[in-house]
């Protein structure tokens, strides 16, 4: 019996080949977007799941004030809370922080210094190495996988030898262990070298880490540490208001109060609102999906009715008609989850690249969620047709005086809903392109056009033996470390190509630091500053609205004055600037020079910010340089010939002040490119069913075809008697989506400052360009049939 099914599926599949193929398109396509889609979201939502006892793992952090950003605390003794199972202290260091050297080749990786309890309350696993020992011995260095393979290629890395260099500490470290970063992990490094005790330490604050007791109460706890930081000797004896608190492993990924401290480390931080958006576009082409499987379904179904109807005759049971559907079926399925796994695992790399992951998934979890998504699809879509065919009269079928097109009124329906979807992930993503648009496009306040930014002077590494040295001797070597500086300056004013030049912060590298008004009723608060030097001014045509900018020859670096932007003044309701003075926790009291307007500094999701702004020079911070007209290459070279000479054993690297504020909209182009996308494929599975639809019905309408033409119709009014119906239901599609896609954008807008407008005209494009798709698949068929010479269609069978 079932070599007789799967023959007769396979004559079915011969003598409906349309719908056959229209079927496998629609499964294969719905599938596949699902399938990845699927996976970068359980990746996203499963992030850190590796971790045995992930909800157990905590991070320590604190406010200096009920107003700071949280930062890590000054104090965090262990011993002190018995409700401490295991802890760890992390010192991060990221890319172009640590330089790496083997064989002659320089590396920048980013990694972490730990200490030996990191395997007691982390969970990574090690492919080469012992974790209860890995981390004893501080003169050797545990490599990422990836970065092990970048380094030594597919070569045993244990027992070789890397310099290592921080500015606090440059020695060499063995490779004695290998770890696995998994793809749902936060925490991505390129290395781990062992915590050791040292003089100076590594020239920055750790961040402690603890794995709880079992019954651990977290709201207890923190009451019990909340006060821990204030009166800490050796910080701030005088601070009072500190509150010290946890935040647990399992929230951090999304959350978004953390964005100050997260830069200290590297971890990376998820946007929950942008995995929704995701997961509705992936129900949307899973539900799009289903109703047009169903649709092929119900007219395959009516294409073989008669097949049914004989067969029933013979003999067969309604047992053995749905036994027959339910392999033809199996074998779709079968058939597509084998095509599916193929192409996924071509195209998996790319979309690795694209979303910024490293999923890798094996064979059978992808052959396996395929075969579910699919038989998900196949079961749903056939629950509508195997209900039709269960109540199919057999003798009225035979005689051919009950029609299954006017039963199968489901159709219509079907096609209406796919349409309205296809409508609203077509007008969502002209929409998200045009808000990506605007924020890439606008004006943000300052001049970004053609500024290089690149580091030219490296500090020296520290000298151990400085805490010797006299008085005099440290002024001596002062001035020998700024004679490089010094060389630079000259002869970058000695560069006739270039026409502007400055030193200190990018005006996208702001820092947070505290500040309040010395007068008034003021709490310190976290506020956003930027180190500047005079040149800044011109070079990015700050916008001085009051008073003045830092002037060389008047200012002096680290002097007791500061500008700030509009931002700030009506934040604090200054109204003389002159009379004001700012209070910073650390540096003292400052006097207010002048205000500049607005800039947008941030992501254009939040409008600008309060920002102080100091006047700092520090030798190592980054030259921003912009050249002559069309001279931007020749001074790149001049500016590496001159980078080389200074610095002949670092890496060169240099980008464009632009593409920097490109990348804080990485996240949004990659939303707006993989709406666009996924929009085609629901357009396209979409069009699959109509088209297939309309080819059915215009067969079936052929001889009715035949006898208008006969009787004097023209080719274009037999093309709208077949094409009414199909745009009907378009025209209904759009209507029915265009008020739920307003509604829905404008929530999503909601989350930024700045907005596109939702114009007529996106709705009318949106419109326009489906109505087009849909007229052209239609007329397809039935411009053939309304050119079909009609002696063929009302011949006799």
């Amino acid at each position: 019996m079932l070599k007789y099914y799967i023959k007769f599926a396979f004559r079915n599949f011969r003598s409906n080949k349309v719908i056959f193929a229209g079927s496998l398109a629609t499964l294969c396509l719905g599938a596949l977007c699902i399938s990845l889609l699927f996976s970068y979201i359980h990746n996203e939502l499963t992030m850190d799941d590796f971790h045995e006892r992930e909800n157990d793992i905590y991070m320590v952090i604190m406010k200096q004030s009920p107003k700071s950003d949280w930062s890590h605390p000054f104090r965090f003794s262990v011993e002190e809370y018995p409700e401490i199972e295991s802890a760890t202290d992390l010192i991060f260091f990221r890319e172009d922080e640590t330089k790496l050297k083997y064989n002659q080749d320089i590396y920048l990786p980013k990694g972490i210094i730990a200490d030996s309890s990191f395997f007691k309350v982390f969970d990574f696993k090690l492919s080469i190495g012992d974790t209860n020992t890995v981390l004893n011995d501080p003169q050797t260095i545990i490599l990422s996988e990836d970065f092990s393979k970048k380094l030594f290629g597919d070569s045993n890395p244990i027992g070789q030898v890397i310099d290592f260099e921080i500015r606090m500490h440059q020695g060499t470290h063995t490779v004695n262990g290998i770890i696995k970063i998994p793809p749902n992990s936060s925490l991505k490094f390129d290395y781990i070298i062992p915590y050791a005790r040292r003089t100076y330490g590594y020239g920055r604050s750790s961040i402690p880490f603890f794995k709880a007791v079992k019954g651990f109460d977290k709201n207890k706890f923190e009451e019990k540490i909340k006060n821990s930081n204030n009166k800490v000797p050796n910080f701030y004896p005088q601070l009072t208001e500190s509150i010290t608190s946890t935040i647990s492993f399992d929230e951090l990924y999304f959350n978004s109060e953390l964005s100050t401290l997260k830069k200290r480390t590297l971890f990376s931080s998820g946007n929950k609102k942008n995995i929704d958006i995701l997961i509705v576009i992936m129900l949307v082409i899973l539900l799009v999906s289903i109703l047009n499987y169903s649709n092929l379904q119900i007219i395959n179904t009516n294409a073989v009715l008669k097949n049914i109807a004989i067969s029933k005759v013979n003999g067969a049971l309604k047992r053995h008609i749905v036994g027959q559907k339910i392999i033809e079926t199996l074998i779709v399925i079968t058939i597509s989850v084998l095509l599916i796994t193929l192409v996924y695992n071509l195209l998996l790399p790319w979309f690795n690249d694209f979303v910024r992951v490293s999923l890798a998934p094996p064979i059978w979890k992808i052959f396996l969620i395929n075969a579910i998504i699919l038989s998900s699809i196949t079961i749903i879509g056939l629950i509508y047709p195997m209900l039709i065919i269960n109540r199919f009269s057999t003798i009225n079928n035979l005689k051919k005086t009950n029609s299954i097109s006017q039963k199968l009124k489901g159709k219509q329906v079907t096609v209406v809903l796919q349409y309205a979807m296809a409508f609203l992930l077509l007008i969502s993503s002209i929409i998200v392109n045009n808000q990506l648009k605007l924020m890439l496009d606008k004006d943000l306040g300052f001049n970004d056009d053609g500024i290089l930014k690149v580091k030219l002077y490296y500090e020296p590494p520290f000298n151990t033996e400085s805490r010797n040295w006299t008085r005099e001797r440290r002024l001596e070597e002062r001035e020998k470390a700024m004679q490089t500086p010094k060389y630079i300056n000259n002869q970058l004013a000695s560069f006739s190509i270039i026409e502007q030049s400055s030193q200190g912060g990018s005006p996208l590298d702001v820092f947070p630091i505290d500040w309040k008004p010395k007068a008034g009723d003021f709490e310190f608060e976290t506020l956003n500053s930027l180190v500047v030097t005079p040149n800044h001014q011109n070079l990015f045509n700050f916008n001085l609205i009051e008073g003045r900018f830092f002037e060389e020859g008047v200012d002096k670096q680290r002097g007791k004055k500061i500008v700030i932007n509009e931002a700030a003044k009506k934040h604090w309701g200054i109204e003389d600037i002159e009379t004001t003075v700012i209070k910073n926790r650390s540096w003292g009291e400052y006097k207010i020079i002048g205000v500049v307007k607005d800039f947008n500094y941030e992501h254009l999701s939040a409008k600008p910010k309060p920002l102080m702004m100091v006047y700092f020079e520090d030798f190592e911070a980054e030259y921003f340089i912009r050249f002559h007209k069309n001279k931007t290459q020749e001074g790149i070279q001049h500016i590496e010939a001159l980078f080389k000479e200074i610095n002949p054993n670092q890496v060169f690297k240099y980008s464009f002040l632009s593409d920097e504020i490109a990348v804080l909209y990485q996240k949004e182009k990659r939303l707006s490119i993989i709406y666009i996308a996924f929009t085609i494929i629901a357009l396209l599975i979409s069009a699959i069913g109509l088209f297939t639809i309309a080819l059915y019905d215009t067969q079936r309408r052929v001889k009715e075809v035949g006898v208008r033409k006969v009787n004097g119709a023209t080719i274009n009014e037999i093309m709208y008697m077949l094409n009414k119906d199909f745009i009907k239901w378009v025209v209904i599609a759009f209507i029915i989506a265009c008020p739920i896609a307003y509604y829905a954008m404008s929530k999503w807008l909601e989350n930024f400052a700045y907005k596109t407008p939702l114009s007529w005209w996106v709705f009318a494009l949106a419109g326009v360009f489906t109505f087009i798709i849909a007229l052209v698949t239609v007329s397809w068929q039935t411009y053939s049939a309304a050119t079909r010479n009609p002696v063929e269609s009302l011949r006799d069978e």
